[in-house]
């Protein structure tokens, strides 16, 4: 076990540290942002093309409810909810455009295609925050289990693993399918604290929203650390700890071969 060092406090007994990946390890802020605009001027267009009479500010409140109006909302649901959260938004605000409701599902799915289609490949938009790998390295010298739990989907989890080479410091991984529950709710958290083989209770969780506090409080884990300034955000309300450069996160190893 080791004793972890947050910015002067201290956690004992920690075992693993789970990330969350978009907006913590990966900076997708730019990346989501086009997305999001994309997938709007899309839906905009089908709405244009089904004949539906569109008022002025309808394409503002798209970007409103995805948590883009004036900039990423770092707590919104581009940010921080799931694919499957973002399409269900997106058909709720079709269908009260008037867009008919037998055809929404479909058309959801088409323009979430295209948009992928259009901003592939995704990885190489969204590159490790600075001090990433210094930060994965010393933990996982320490004897750490380190993690990553994303509300994006695995295959996406893994793209960014291997394309920036990070596995070689993650012991294990789960993204957000459609037939999962999403973050906040534990579920993948604790599959994910089995495959490390350490008890969420001796897990810390690292992350840049709402979600990921709720994660860590419903589940039961050690603490929440929240990332802030450097990760274009302010600390996620409520949290206790935070980070405002990697540099603010080591470790003290406690094991009898450090002592």
């Amino acid at each position: 076990m080791s004793r972890l060092l947050v910015q002067g406090c201290t956690l004992s007994g920690i075992q693993a540290v789970i990330f969350d990946k978009d907006g913590t390890l990966a900076d997708s802020r730019s990346f989501l942002l086009r997305l999001a605009h994309l997938r709007a001027n899309l839906f905009f267009i089908a709405l244009k093309a089904a004949g539906l009479a569109l008022e002025q500010n309808c394409l503002q409140d798209l970007y409103q409810i995805f948590g883009v109006a004036g900039g990423l909302d770092p707590d919104g649901l581009m940010a921080a909810g799931s694919r499957q959260a973002n399409q269900a938004a997106a058909a709720q605000w079709l269908i009260q455009a008037g867009y008919p409701a037998d055809q929404v599902d479909r058309q959801v799915a088409d323009v979430f295609q295209v948009a992928d289609s259009q901003l592939q490949p995704k990885v190489a938009s969204t590159p490790p925050f600075q001090g990433t790998v210094e930060l994965l390295d010393r933990l996982a010298k320490s004897g750490l289990k380190l993690g990553v739990l994303s509300s994006d989907s695995t295959a996406h989890v893994e793209d960014f693993l291997r394309f920036y080479n990070l596995q070689a410091w993650i012991d294990g991984w789960r993204g957000t399918e459609r037939e999962d529950p999403a973050k906040p709710d534990p579920t993948l958290f604790y599959q994910l604290c089995d495959t490390l083989q350490v008890p969420p209770q001796a897990t810390v969780i690292v992350g840049d929203s709402w979600v990921d506090l709720g994660l860590a409080q419903q589940g039961g884990a050690a603490a929440f650390i929240s990332v802030s300034e450097a990760w274009g955000r302010s600390p996620v309300p409520g949290s206790q700890l935070v980070v405002r450069s990697w540099s603010d996160l080591s470790v003290v190893s406690t094991s009898l071969n450090h002592l």
